[in-house]
């Protein structure tokens, strides 16, 4: 697999396969979406045990966030970094941006991440970089807006132009974060018989565009594609390999939650 040239000045397990132990917090405050996902679905108040991207047990304003964030740290986590992955579309929602501000101004010292799906990045770029985020999670599934179309549509802008806009920004938004400093990560969900011939190309141009490092995750049966069966442990390490030759791969990946704490004392 490709190896980074460059190393995160913090440590962050989610953008390292080495042992790192630093302990980290999702903030739910972001429950729109601007776009739909055959495989999301995205579910507020289920069982706290329940792991899966777009699942929160409840939705918090930035206020709220900032107390929940208090509690946690003051029960005797140290936490060293504060992601806002959904449940919805961080981008798409003000109060991502509110809670960041809050966060930022109680606990200077932590570092935050944000996770997208890049249909607004290039419009928010400026905004991510004043707020100082060095880390940066963009979901793309698809080089060919035919498969992408399979995947997902945007609100507002249906059809295949739609996807292609939505193609377009990622790629675009990528760019633009690469060349402002911050490290990308690429997830992408492995969706058997839809975008199985489309990952190693989505390395290959994120790569292109300046990812620092690419997340294949096995997709969890939800949704639209609830009957698909998802790849196997062997499945997921041939494609890991195979986009491994353009772009290292993140072997890690937990599928967390939208509002996961995760203590790295326990080694997690």
């Amino acid at each position: 697999m490709k190896s980074m040239k460059n190393t995160l000045p913090f440590s962050h397990p989610c953008f390292s396969n080495e042992t790192l132990y630093a302990s980290r917090i999702h903030l739910a405050v972001a429950p729109k979406c601007n776009i739909r996902c055959n495989f999301c679905r995205p579910t507020v108040d289920v069982c706290a045990h329940g792991c899966a991207p777009g699942i929160t047990a409840r939705l918090y304003s930035p206020n709220e966030a900032l107390a929940h964030l208090r509690l946690v740290i003051e029960s005797g986590v140290d936490i060293q970094i504060v992601g806002i992955a959904g449940p919805g579309e961080p981008l798409s929602n003000e109060e991502t941006f509110e809670t960041i501000q809050l966060v930022k101004a109680a606990f200077p010292y932590i570092h935050i991440c944000l996770s997208t799906n890049g249909l607004l990045l290039p419009g928010q770029m400026e905004r991510i970089v004043e707020l100082g985020i060095k880390t940066l999670t963009v979901t793309v599934n698809a080089v060919s807006a035919e498969v992408g179309e399979m995947i997902y549509s945007v609100k507002g802008r249906e059809g295949i132009e739609g996807v292609r806009l939505l193609m377009h920004n990622q790629l675009a938004g990528i760019k633009m974060a690469a060349k402002a400093g911050l490290f990308v990560k690429v997830n992408t969900v492995y969706v058997p018989g839809i975008n199985d011939h489309e990952i190693e190309g989505i390395a290959a141009i994120t790569k292109e565009h300046g990812a620092y490092i690419h997340n294949i995750l096995s997709m969890i049966p939800r949704g639209r594609f609830a009957d698909i069966v998802p790849p196997d442990k062997a499945a997921l390490k041939k494609m890991q390999d195979d986009a491994g030759t353009y772009l290292t791969q993140f072997l890690k990946c937990r599928h967390c939650r939208a509002d996961a704490v995760i203590d790295g004392r326990l080694k997690m």
